[in-house]
């Protein structure tokens, strides 16, 4: 049995019992969170760029696009919402993965959702399905997919937009493994445009094609049974140096969902341990800018292929760069995602701060963690070492966290009885009839 195939089964087969109860929850917060962080990304310039060209595209009015009271084909409001809701870099990621999971899975499963007037059950059970899929997929590609230049969140998330749209519309077994060799052909996402408007472009196009693929498929388009074992499937042209064959191991009874993480900073995942070593250091010691001489960044090879970045010259380039986010941290006092802009990033204490920190390369260091050495102008040495910063499942933000995040990108885009409401409706979401409920309540006043 092909791989395409036992997915297929899975998907068609599982139902809302089959799945714990306590799983539930992680599809609820990754919802909450990508409701939040897709409002706040109604408010960037790239979301106008999308709704000009939606506009002159056209569309029937099937499902809505967040934060905009707009409405169009389920295509352009998954393109617009996914790219929306990795505007600000501030989504949830999957570290085993690789990958940022629910800006490729939720606007696809949305849209489907209000299309379909699928209930909550129907959303959860979904929702879960196509995390599943997707860290399977990912983990299973392995860090060379990655190190190779592949943005994993554009080539593997895409499979989870298919997969949770292939459940809400129904689809046969048969349907499913086309659908997912529709997705393989037009896989892509290359990491050279990060710092650019094109990464979260990724995470919309992922949506959208996942949604093609199913409506293709569902008319009996057919494709590749074998896209990712194949000889020249996903696999053996974009992964060739993984080894991993536990894609299927525990599928339906091991939940890799319970791993999802949440950003407290609106910034580059590898960020976040030195922001974090900064407030540490500032609280215990008492120390501002001009004290200080210099700050070390020790990282392991991932984390500094991706944000050592000394001189961003856009403000997205300063969410990928350890250098500027240190330096906000030290001169500000705090990373907060109103102050990724371009007066940050032009600012001159910012700036000149910037030269003060030093990226070292630390082959020792796994994934993530990261050593943070500070040294003050008086001869003091301050170091800490982040083993996994504050977010991660081991050191998860509590749901009033959760909440505060998701209030304060909510607020200024919806009212703030939207916002309660939605939080509200969320908790119980297993009991919503018709998921258009909900997403009403994220249009503006």
């Amino acid at each position: 049995m092909t791989i395409a195939k036992r997915f297929a089964d899975y998907i068609h087969e599982t139902a809302y019992a089959d799945i714990p109860r306590d799983i539930h929850r992680f599809a609820k917060l990754c919802l909450l969170d990508w409701i939040g962080v897709t409002l706040g990304g109604a408010k960037e310039p790239v979301c106008d760029i999308l709704l000009d060209m939606i506009d002159i595209a056209g569309g029937n009015p099937h499902a809505t696009i967040i934060g905009k009271g707009v409405k169009t084909n389920m295509l352009f409001a998954a393109l617009a919402n996914g790219t929306m809701s990795h505007a600000l870099d501030f989504d949830d990621t999957h570290k085993d993965a690789g990958i940022h999971p629910s800006v490729c899975l939720a606007p696809a499963a949305v849209a489907a959702a209000e299309y379909m007037k699928a209930s909550g059950k129907d959303f959860i059970t979904a929702f879960i399905i196509g995390f599943e899929i997707a860290a399977r997929i990912g983990i299973a590609a392995g860090q060379s997919h990655y190190d190779h230049g592949w943005h994993a969140t554009a080539t593997i998330g895409r499979f989870s937009a298919t997969a949770s749209v292939a459940k809400l519309m129904g689809l046969f077994p048969e349907q499913i493994v086309n659908a997912f060799g529709l997705t393989g052909t037009q896989v892509g996402g290359l990491r050279e445009v990060f710092g650019t408007m094109s990464k979260p472009f990724h995470a919309g196009k992922a949506a959208m094609d996942g949604i093609l693929s199913v409506v293709l498929a569902r008319r009996n388009f057919d494709s590749s049974h074998e896209i990712f074992e194949g000889r020249f499937g996903l696999k053996n042209v974009l992964s060739p140096k993984s080894e991993n064959n536990n894609i299927l191991d525990g599928l339906g009874t091991k939940y890799h969902i319970q791993n999802v993480a949440f950003k407290p900073y609106a910034s580059a995942l590898a960020t976040h341990s030195t922001i974090q070593a900064i407030e540490s250091m500032r609280e215990k010691e008492n120390f501002d800018a001009a004290d200080v001489e210099a700050l070390q960044i020790e990282f392991g090879p991932l984390p500094f292929s991706v944000v050592n970045r000394k001189n961003p010259q856009k403000i997205l380039e300063g969410k990928f760069s350890v250098q500027h986010c240190a330096a906000i941290a030290i001169v500000k006092g705090r990373v907060g995602k109103e102050m990724f802009t371009e007066s940050e990033l032009n600012d001159p204490q910012i700036v000149a701060f910037r030269e003060r920190v030093t990226v070292v390369l630390n082959e020792t260091l796994p994934l993530f963690e990261t050593i943070v050495t500070l040294r003050t102008k008086q001869g003091a040495t301050f170091k800490q070492f982040i083993k996994e910063s504050k977010g991660s499942p081991g050191f998860p933000l509590s749901f009033a966290e959760m909440k505060a995040k998701f209030m304060d990108l909510a607020d200024s885009v919806i009212p703030t009885e939207n916002a309660e409401k939605i939080v509200e409706t969320i908790g119980t979401l297993q009991d919503l009839s018709d998921m258009n409920e909900l997403i009403a309540l994220c249009s503006p006043a």
